[in-house]
């Protein structure tokens, strides 16, 4: 089996070849997994995303670039947004009533780098879901503004904006439970 996503395995999957398409979902299926569960607000749909996700991925493979970007980045965007999909589905349209204060603070870069993946992404997903979405596309993810708002269908200055209060949500959380991070270590949240 190939251990790495090529022009020529992706050339077969356009030509329908069962084979070289197993195994670009056996590639990419880790990967979109770790997406969808770091983006769901509640992970038991990570399998429905992933399905939708793949069946985008294998329908518009033809419209590719592989000199654009990398596959992975494309398959993400297309997971990342039906991960949004569902979360408007199952909880509605965020909104930015969350009241805190408009000047940015910065996150205690010491708090994320001691947390585990997993306690982080369970502190995170406690942040209110514009807030979320913004925060992990930019700060865990590294997308620029002007891409956040193409993802999410919003200004640049609301991304902004978001991410902002999202600094601001952190911080507040932080000094107000200080415990937090010894009672996630405890959490029976489940992350699959």
């Amino acid at each position: 089996m190939q251990k790495q996503i090529d022009k020529d395995l992706i050339k077969l999957c356009v030509a329908q070849d069962r084979k070289a398409q197993r195994q670009l979902y056996e590639l990419l299926l880790p990967y979109l997994r770790a997406i969808a569960n770091r983006y769901l607000r509640d992970t038991s749909y990570a399998k429905d995303v992933l399905q939708e996700s793949f069946i985008k991925i294998f329908k518009h493979l033809h419209t590719y670039d592989f000199d654009k970007a990398p596959i992975k980045k494309w398959a993400a965007k297309i997971t990342i947004n039906n991960s949004f999909n569902y979360n408007k589905r199952l909880i509605g349209i965020p909104k930015d009533e969350f009241d805190v204060d408009q000047h940015e603070t910065a996150i205690n870069p010491a708090v994320m780098q001691n947390w585990s993946d997993e306690d982080l992404l369970l502190f995170l997903k406690q942040m209110p879901d514009g807030y979320f979405e913004v925060f992990n596309l930019s700060v865990i993810e590294g997308y620029a503004h002007d891409e956040i708002a193409k993802l999410l269908n919003i200004s640049e200055a609301l991304s902004r904006k978001r991410l902002s209060r999202a600094r601001n949500w952190f911080k507040k959380k932080e000094q107000e439970q200080p415990d937090l991070k010894t009672r996630l270590n405890s959490s029976s949240f489940p992350l699959n």
